[in-house]
This record gives C-alpha cells, sequence and structure tokens, in this order.
C-alpha cells in the first residue's frame, strides 16, 4: 500500500490571493488500492480469466481422455424381446494389444496438458496488462483532471482580475474578453474529463468487480531506475520459457500425432476380448484374440487433412517464436529509452517548478505580467502530464518484458508495482 508522499506546494500569489500549484503532487492514503491489489480482485472476478479457467481444466480432461486411451474396457448388457423365450445377458472385457489410433491418443495427453497449463499461463498475462491498462488508464486522467482545476482556479482568478481593471477603465474587453475564453474553455474540458474518468473506472470495475477510489493510484513525485537482465539472457527465456512459444510447440505435437491417429485408424487393430454369455441361466464363457482390418475411405482423407493442419501448426509456432523474439527486442529498447525519457521528463517538471517561482517574484517586482505567470502555472501541469505519460508507458514496456520473458504474473505485476508506485 502507498504512504502519503507530501512535498510542500508551490504557491502562486497573485495581490495577496494564494494559489495552490502542486497539490497533484500528493499520493493517496495508507489504505489506497494499489496494483497489486487490483490484479488479485481480477484473478477473483474477471469473466474472461473464469473462463479460462474453465478451458484449462476441459484442456486436462482431454490429456486423461488421452492417456486413458490404452486401458481395458467392459461392457454390459442385458435383453429381453418378445422372440426370445429367456433373458440374454453379456459381459464382456477388452484389452488392446494393438492400435495405432488409440497409441497416438496416449502420446497426445503430454502435449495436451503441457498446452492446458502454457495457455492458461498466457490467459493469465492477458490479464496482467489488461489490469495495468486500466490502472494507467485512471493515472493519466486524474493527472489531467489536477492538471486542468489548476488552470482553472489560475484563470478564474485572472478573469476576476481582469473584470476588475475594465470596470476602473483600466483594461480593455478585448483582455477580459480572451481570459473569460480560456476560463471557459477549462471548465468544459473539466466536464470531458470527469467524464473520461468514469469510464476508466467502469472499464476498471468491468476487470475488478470494484471501483476505486478518489484516493487509488496516484503517482509519487519521483520514480528510480530499475535495471534488467541482459538482451541475451531475456531472449533465452523467452525462447525456452515463453507460455505462447510453448502453447504453439504443444500444438505442434498434438498436430504430429493427429496425423498418426489418422493413419492408424485405416490399420487393423489386435485385442484380447474376454466374454460370458448367460441365456435362459445357462452360462457361457469364451475368450481369444480379436483381429479388426477396418475399411473406410473416408479415413484415407482425413490423413491428408491432418497433414495440412500439422504444417499450419508448425508455421504458426514458427511465428509466435519470432514474434515474441521481436516483442522482446522491442521492450527492451523502449525500457532503455524509457529511463531517459523519465530522468529528463522529471527535470523538465523541476525546471517548469522554478519558472513558476521566478516569474511569481518577476511579477511582484512588475517586471513580468499575469499572463505570464499563468503561461509558466501552464507549463508546469503540462510538464507534470508528460511526466506521467512517460511512467506509465514505462510501466507497461517494463510488464510486457517481464511478461514476454516468462516472469510469472503475479511477480510481474509485484515488479511493476515497486516501479509505478514506488516511494
Amino acid at each position: 500500500m502507498n504512504k502519503p508522499f507530501i512535498k510542500k506546494p508551490v504557491v502562486i500569489n497573485l495581490r495577496n490571493k494564494i494559489i495552490p500549484i502542486c497539490a497533484i503532487f500528493l499520493t493517496g492514503n495508507v489504505w489506497a488500492l494499489d496494483l497489486e491489489g487490483a490484479f488479485y480482485k481480477a484473478q477473483q472476478y474477471d469473466p474472461q480469466y473464469q473462463a479460462a479457467k474453465a478451458e484449462r481444466n476441459a484442456n486436462k480432461a482431454q490429456a486423461g481422455q488421452g492417456w486413458s486411451s490404452y486401458l481395458p474396457g467392459f461392457s454390459y448388457s442385458r435383453q429381453q424381446l418378445p422372440t426370445l423365450f429367456g433373458t440374454n445377458v453379456t459381459s464382456s472385457v477388452s484389452q488392446p494389444i494393438f492400435d495405432a489410433a488409440r497409441g497416438a491418443a496416449v502420446a497426445q495427453g503430454g502435449p495436451r496438458s503441457q498446452f492446458a497449463d502454457s495457455n492458461f499461463s498466457s490467459q493469465s498475462q492477458d490479464l496482467a496488462q489488461r489490469t495495468l491498462a486500466a490502472v494507467n488508464q485512471i493515472i493519466l486522467v486524474n493527472e489531467a483532471i489536477s492538471a486542468n482545476q489548476g488552470q482553472i482556479d489560475a484563470l478564474k482568478f485572472q478573469t476576476d482580475g481582469a473584470q476588475r481593471k475594465f470596470d476602473l477603465g483600466q483594461g480593455t474587453i478585448t483582455d477580459l474578453l480572451d481570459v473569460r475564453v480560456k476560463y471557459e474553455q477549462a471548465k468544459a474540458n473539466d466536464l470531458t474529463l470527469k467524464a473520461n474518468l468514469k469510464n476508466a473506472k467502469d472499464q476498471f470495475a468491468a476487470i475488478t468487480g470494484e471501483y476505486p477510489d478518489a484516493s487509488d493510484f496516484r503517482l509519487p513525485n519521483k520514480h528510480d531506475r530499475f535495471t534488467v537482465e541482459t538482451l541475451d539472457v531475456i531472449l533465452d527465456k523467452v525462447k525456452n520459457n515463453n507460455p505462447s512459444i510453448l502453447s504453439a510447440k504443444a500444438n505442434e505435437k498434438i498436430a504430429q500425432y493427429e496425423i498418426a491417429k489418422a493413419s492408424g485408424a485405416n490399420l487393423p487393430t489386435v485385442s484380447y476380448v474376454w466374454q460370458k454369455t448367460t441365456y435362459s441361466g445357462v452360462p457361457s464363457t469364451n475368450n481369444g484374440v480379436a483381429v479388426t482390418i477396418p475399411i473406410d475411405a473416408p479415413s484415407f482423407f482425413n490423413t491428408y487433412a491432418t497433414y495440412a493442419k500439422a504444417e499450419q501448426s508448425k508455421s504458426i509456432r514458427e511465428q509466435t517464436e519470432l514474434k515474441a523474439k521481436v516483442d522482446a527486442q522491442k521492450y527492451y529498447d523502449l525500457i532503455e529509452a524509457g529511463q531517459e525519457t523519465i530522468k529528463i521528463k522529471a527535470q523538465a517538471m523541476d525546471t517548469a517548478k522554478q519558472s513558476v517561482t521566478a516569474n511569481q517574484k518577476s511579477y511582484e517586482a512588475g517586471v513580468k505580467s499575469t499572463t505570464d505567470v499563468l503561461i509558466a502555472i501552464q507549463t508546469l501541469f503540462q510538464a507534470r502530464n508528460d511526466y506521467a505519460q512517460a511512467v506509465t508507458s514505462q510501466a507497461a514496456n517494463l510488464l510486457g518484458l517481464l511478461l514476454i520473458s516468462a516472469e510469472e504474473s503475479n511477480g510481474a505485476i509485484k515488479q511493476t508495482q515497486q516501479f509505478l508506485f514506488s516511494k
């Protein structure tokens, strides 16, 4: 949870009226919801993620079905027909000895189980990215609202001052109308931004089942540099452990065994059969080897179809590997550039604060005008917005790099949390 980070606000004194400038730099209270908490709630609520859980169970069941293909089968039937003068009861047990199709189904059990796990990991990663995207949107809209509110306060004061000057004959109607237009525009922007905030909260609630409080997801004033592993290490993890690649590899193996299943459907099968029949109370028992020779034309065409699907799965696996490698390199490069970008944006924000102070002093000395002070204020808030954009983009890139290099979703969210809401 975030602890309060309170920094003495810069203030503007325009003819003895105090206007707070840096109130937007305060973070939420110690009970504010953080990124880890949001992700936990999303794991319990998000409908798409709940569907992924059910899908994993279904895939696991298919793996179990494949593993059980070579187990013996048992059948029981009881018949009592008008044409019979007694009851016919038949029990039989059949144990496959040679069945190529069943053997291929058994072999598919491992890849199907691996696909179930890796595909679910991919769904968990998707949820992590969707959660961060929802949080980032709330952060950016809150920053924009705070910035715009600061401009409203400053423009309100300037409007009042321009009105007084006009009433005293010291100002022009043009000056009054110009500042009034800016003031009204800022108020209109506030309505739009608040509508955007509601939409962002709706998106967040759709994932987590809960609306965030006003104090949630407030950025601190400073974000420290962080280190990531070398690109070679990351690419090695991507190659061997990336869930999307593992899913594609599992699908490729499943498709290859499908060829064996389709081909095996045209081969003879050998089974041991034990059968007991009771008719009108008279039992008889038989056992022996049963050989079945299938002749089924559609099975031959199905074999060619499975060959084509196997080639398709191979191409998809190669495409997935290439995309994961390119994305990892992209995230790595963006993070490297983002480290410097955040540093520069932070320096720009500090410079903007100093500019506000300098313009205020010059205004009090009669060197600068009110407009100069207001421009400096607007620049400060724009610098803060630019900083927030840089930080949230860096958080998204960090999470993307961690996930694509097969970091467990909860661990990746925790590391992103430590950067984004660092104290």
